[in-house]
């Protein structure tokens, strides 16, 4: 049987993986889960979450003790010094062992003439840690690389909150809480908070969200009690503000429009069961929905198709309630998915935001006039925000654009905008689009 590879060598792959080639976070680490030995696999955990939330920060250090940089085709060299490097700056990896580990791992990936170098990085960045230079060696990072943002996502966020940008950036990089959604069809916040704390599991309820409970230690989800019985569903404090902000009502159509993974599909279904609730999304992506209704027991009209395709099909009356949670940036969501830094370009709030505009092109006919459509972002960029909203508002007489009352926030010119590290939860957007 092949030897599993070192945490050391599995670590730098997934870094490589979603910094050089792009993939998810997700995606790498399954491949290299499959790697490693199941001891290893926290530690992996942490170093792919880590490093990549870090990464810029940790690049930046690597640059300032380094005298020259690494070569392009020795780039898993780079990697296994950023993942020792993160080691020892953020975990509780004793010193040595980090270092030990780190210059081992190269023989694995037969670039043993490295091992002088990486030993000199790692020992270099120990020594200035004990004799009290890291202020100045980490003086010589710029500020991006300080906040551990690629240059152009530092610009968007100082561009559009430069009265926010250094709380925004420290809470870019912290790890985000684990947050639960009650089912108020199954249990009670209350009577579920009293369950965990039979248990031993620290938890508290969160502040604006009535149905909100905030583990104190994140576990996954098969360590989450009731989970599988449905009664609690993982979903961000922010997130869960959606259902009130849709003004649910009994007999009342509903549209779902962009529904993966089903989130706010099954809070809305819990929150109102009247409600008949068509759900909407490609194929590739609608499983999650299907599965998250039957873990729920809950029932709605699945579409496993794009919203463009199911508008040119639509039969039946148009829509009472649409919620249209649109693909974006997510840099409001950026502590909690590390690698979406890495993998958007210059270009991206533009090309969302006309993806954005299009689909709420398609969307508005099948809103019932007196009806009213949610527009919703996990972006923090007003360029896939409001200006979406002004545009929208300047072609449609018909529409109208307000900042739900349901949901605190910064007021903007057309809806409300939650920051990370100002407000609980994630970044997010929304604005109630209501039709003449």
């Amino acid at each position: 049987m092949a030897s599993k590879p070192g945490l050391q060598v599995a670590a730098a792959q997934v870094l490589r993986d979603v910094i050089d080639q792009g993939r998810s976070l997700d995606q790498a680490l399954s491949t290299a889960e499959r790697r490693v030995r199941p001891a290893d696999l926290g530690a992996l955990r942490e170093i792919g979450y880590g490093g990549c939330r870090h990464y810029d920060f940790l690049d930046g250090l690597l640059g300032a003790l380094l005298e020259r940089p690494i070569r392009r085709k020795d780039r898993m060299v780079h990697f296994i010094l950023v993942a020792g490097l993160y080691q020892v700056r953020f975990m509780r990896t004793p010193d040595h062992a980090a270092v030990n580990q780190a210059v081992a791992a190269l023989g694995a990936t037969r670039q043993g003439w490295a091992r002088g170098l990486v030993n000199g990085v790692l020992r270099g960045y120990l020594r200035c840690r004990d004799e009290g230079d890291l202020a100045a060696l980490e003086s010589r990072l710029d500020p991006a690389q300080r906040a551990s943002l690629p240059p152009h996502v530092h610009h968007w966020i100082e561009a559009a909150w430069p009265d926010h940008r250094d709380v925004i950036v420290a809470a870019l990089a912290e790890r985000p809480p684990l947050t639960l959604r009650v089912n108020a069809r199954k249990t009670t916040r209350e009577d579920y908070l009293a369950l965990l704390a039979g248990r031993e599991i620290g938890a508290e309820p969160t502040t604006e969200s009535a149905l909100g409970v905030v583990l104190r230690d994140p576990v996954g989800v098969d360590a989450i009690p009731m989970f599988a019985e449905g009664w609690v569903s993982v979903q961000d404090e922010s997130a869960q503000l959606c259902t009130g902000a849709m003004a649910l009502s009994p007999g009342q159509r509903v549209l779902d429009g962009c529904a993966a993974p089903g989130g706010k599909t099954c809070a809305m279904l819990e929150c109102e069961p009247g409600i008949l609730l068509d759900a909407v999304d490609l194929e590739e992506r609608s499983g999650a929905i299907h599965e998250n209704l039957e873990r729920l027991g809950l029932s709605a009209t699945v579409h496993d198709i794009g919203l463009g395709a199911f508008a040119d099909g639509m039969e039946g009356p148009p829509f009472d309630r649409i919620l249209l949670d649109v693909p974006c940036s997510g840099t409001g969501v950026m502590r909690r998915h590390p690698d979406i830094r890495h993998r958007r370009a210059p270009g991206d709030p533009a090309r969302f935001a006309d993806q954005q505009r299009a689909l709420l092109e398609v969307a508005w006919p099948l809103l019932a006039a007196g009806g009213s459509l949610l527009y919703a972002t996990c972006s923090i960029l007003p360029d896939e925000n409001d200006r979406v909203i002004a545009d929208f508002i300047e072609n449609h007489p018909d529409a109208t654009a307000g900042a739900p009352a349901e949901v605190s926030g910064l007021a903007t010119q057309y809806g409300r905008q939650r920051l990370p590290g100002l407000h609980p939860g994630d970044g997010f957007y929304y604005c109630r689009l209501g039709k003449l």
